[in-house]
Formats: structure tokens, sequence, C-alpha cells
């Protein structure tokens, strides 16, 4: 088992396009984003939404929902 996990990995990765990496990435910050804005505290948007900004600026993925 121990063996299979990292073929197994290489496997998923070699599959990933970097345009697939990018909506995975969108989908990640998509949920992060909405779960925060469904919660009362101010102090997570402080923190969640910049950061979230930061990264899809770094990694240019839009946000366009």
């Amino acid at each position: 088992m121990q063996k299979l996990l990292p073929v197994l990995i290489q496997a998923l990765l070699a599959l990933l396009t970097p345009e697939l990496m990018k909506k995975f990435a969108d989908m990640v910050l998509d949920f992060a984003e909405e779960f925060v804005l469904g919660t009362k505290s101010k102090l997570d948007d402080a923190i969640v939404f910049p950061l979230c900004e930061t990264i899809r600026a770094t990694f240019n993925i839009p946000d366009e929902d």
C-alpha cells in the first residue's frame, strides 16, 4: 500500500493540466469565500477575503462566478 499511493499521486498529477488545476483552485477559493460569507464573524472576512484575492491575483485565477 505504501508503494501504491505515490504511484497513484504521480499518475493523477500527470493527468492534471494547468487549466484543470486553475479550475480546481477556483472551486476551492469559491468554497472558502462562500463559507465565509455565511458566517457572522467579521474577523474571518478580514482574513479570508484578502487571502483569496491575493491567491487569485498571484496565480491569475479570475473569480468569474
